[in-house]
């Protein structure tokens, strides 16, 4: 007897009419998958309905309480009954206007996709009325509603967020996550509307206050970050019905993750990859490998060229001429970037066209990367002048550059070696890097990384994201040579750092930490042990290491030049940094010489 026979076949389930409340919950699936979900339907809307000041308040992460109140237009009591029913809205009116949408959302939607699953109270005042509407609802069914005293605009309560159903509740994480996730959207509603104040508290407690700002970039110095502003470069640019403005980092400050990256369609908050993807294709030679800019950018163009409606939390896109949007932003960023002398102008090329990699670019990624068979050297660099060869016997035994004649140093940037067969140009920066990362990683995997304290504790600001990823994986970042604990709203102090980066600024290794940290898992922080524990530490290191090397054009004396060269040659063999430069690059004797015409 087959399987098939010995199965029994499975009853058909009836066709049923599902209850309204099963219905709307199964709705708010879509809408409220946690409470910066509930938050970012509820500024969306006080947003449509023209509030200039919006105050938001959360308990517990938002969990038990969130509460939005703005100075909007308000509603009367029947428009307010209406809003809480699903499939109703004052935003459009047929289905045409789906094609040309110019609000952040529709009130109508939103709210009972709330309602569904939490409890909900609704107050609302018109302007020039005499009284406000209060509306309450629980788990989706209404339990009563009264006049009431308030102030002109909307206030909406929702607590117990997903009390009624368990199994969505105890998916959301832990609190300071929740509030990361809260505060993170928040920042991205303030970096859009500059002309609105924001005053948001958290348990009781002021937060994050962002006042009406007249010039963009000082609302996006008051998110971001005062450093982060001071490094940007404008963009401004218009192709066809389509506009890009905004701000993009120099080459010379970026971040471990795209989490500084701030995309806005007609000022709606979104997480694009083709918008991703120009922007980044722009500083890939610009960039180490795994370093990403710093960006707040603005696209805008009629709402008939772009459908917001392809996710149900609206952070995706889909235009009607993607080519000609990821033209847009690679001609516009690039002009940027350009016009600051940083870049030399180049040909552009399309989305996914072949681009040949800059000289000496590493086949494979950096991580647990020892170059050990032939072959394995970066192109160029397979048979160094005046040194063994790099497969069989050299595998075994170390390059030692402490045995060339030190000439001396280039440009502030290159250190000089004489080889029996020509010269070896050392990359100050991607050598000290290198040595950095191995010593950061080898304390770690035999000890655990030695810190040192700071004289003075130092006062970081941090974004919500990097924030919550240190305060949730605090352990994660003693391990790698930290003591952070948290200093008020939006800082972290530091007493310790890594005893080997000791002397460096902490702000910037500190930041640093949080973007790995978060890339590795914000929820769930790094692995203690095995290969993803390696490896998450790994990235870690990089990055830490590439921030605290000696850069491009620091002078160094020849005492300092030799304890880099020496230092190169007490770590595992290593022709590329961490993030993948070639470390150095050989010019054989024979090629100088025909440059001469003794060939």
């Amino acid at each position: 007897m087959t399987n098939a026979e010995s199965t029994p076949p499975c009853p058909e389930a009836p066709v049923r009419q599902l209850p309204d409340a099963l219905v709307d919950q199964i709705a708010a699936g879509e809408v409220v998958e946690r409470p910066a979900s509930v938050v970012k339907e509820l500024v969306e809307n006080a947003l449509d309905a023209g509030a200039l000041r919006i105050r938001v308040e959360v308990r517990a992460g938002g969990s038990d309480w969130i509460a939005v109140t703005d100075d909007g237009r308000g509603m009367s009591a029947a428009d307010a009954r209406l809003a809480l029913r699903r499939h109703a809205t004052s935003k459009i009116a047929s289905a045409e206007d789906l094609h040309r949408i110019a609000t952040y959302g529709f009130r109508g939607e939103a709210l009972p996709a709330i309602a569904a699953v939490s409890r909900l109270r609704l107050r609302t005042r018109p302007r020039g009325a005499a009284t406000a509407f209060e509306l309450r609802v629980d788990d989706g069914r209404q339990v009563g509603e009264r006049t009431t005293g308030g102030p002109e605009g909307t206030r909406v309560e929702v607590t117990d967020l997903f009390g009624a159903v368990p199994a969505r509740r105890k998916f959301l994480k832990t609190v300071t996550t929740e509030w990361g996730h809260v505060a993170d959207w928040l920042a991205r509603s303030a970096l859009a509307r500059p002309d609105v104040h924001f005053d948001v508290r958290r348990d009781d407690r002021p937060a994050l206050v962002w006042p009406t700002a007249v010039d963009p970039l000082d609302r996006i110095a008051a998110v971001v970050s005062e450093d982060d502003a001071a490094a940007f470069v404008p963009v401004a640019r218009e192709e066809g019905r389509a506009a890009l403005r905004g701000f993009v980092s120099r080459p010379d400050r970026h971040r471990g993750t795209l989490s500084g990256v701030y995309w806005f369609v007609n000022r709606r908050p979104v997480r694009d990859r083709l918008l991703q993807h120009a922007l980044v294709e722009i500083y890939r030679d610009l960039l180490p490998r795994g370093r990403f800019p710093v960006a707040v950018l603005f696209l805008d163009l009629p709402p008939e060229a772009v459908d917001v409606n392809v996710h149900p939390a609206k952070w995706e896109v889909r235009f009607d001429d993607p080519g000609a949007i990821h033209r847009l932003v690679r001609h516009g960023v690039r002009a940027a970037i350009e016009e600051r002398r940083w870049v030399a102008p180049a040909g552009d090329s399309a989305p996914g066209a072949a681009r040949r990699p800059p000289v000496g670019a590493p086949a494979t990624d950096w991580i647990f990367a020892r170059p050990s068979v032939p072959g394995s050297f970066p192109a160029g660099t397979d048979a160094a002048p005046g040194l063994p060869d790099p497969g069989g016997a050299r595998a075994a035994s170390q390059v030692r550059f402490g045995a060339l004649r030190l000439l001396g140093q280039l440009l502030a940037t290159y250190l000089v070696l004489e080889a029996k067969e020509g010269l070896l140009l050392v990359d100050q920066h991607a050598a000290h890097e290198r040595v950095l990362y191995e010593r950061l990683r080898a304390e770690w995997l035999e000890r655990g990384v030695a810190r040192q304290g700071l004289l003075v504790p130092a006062a970081v600001p941090l974004d919500p994201v990097q924030l919550a990823a240190l305060i949730d994986c605090g352990a994660d970042a003693a391990r790698l040579g930290f003591e952070i604990e948290p200093f008020g709203a939006d800082t972290v102090a530091v007493r310790s750092v890594p005893a080997l980066l000791s002397g460096r600024d902490p702000t910037a290794l500190v930041r640093d930490l949080a973007d790995e940290i978060s890339a590795a898992g914000l929820d769930t922080g790094m692995p203690q042990t095995g290969p993803r524990a390696l490896e998450a530490a790994d990235r870690v290191f990089a990055s830490l290491a590439c921030h605290s090397a000696r850069r491009k054009g620091e002078a160094l004396d020849e005492r300092e030049q030799r304890a880099l060269i020496d230092a190169v040659d007490a770590i595992p063999w290593a022709p590329t940094c961490p993030h993948g430069r070639p470390v150095f690059i050989p010019f054989e004797l024979a090629d100088i010489e025909r440059r001469f015409g003794r060939r």
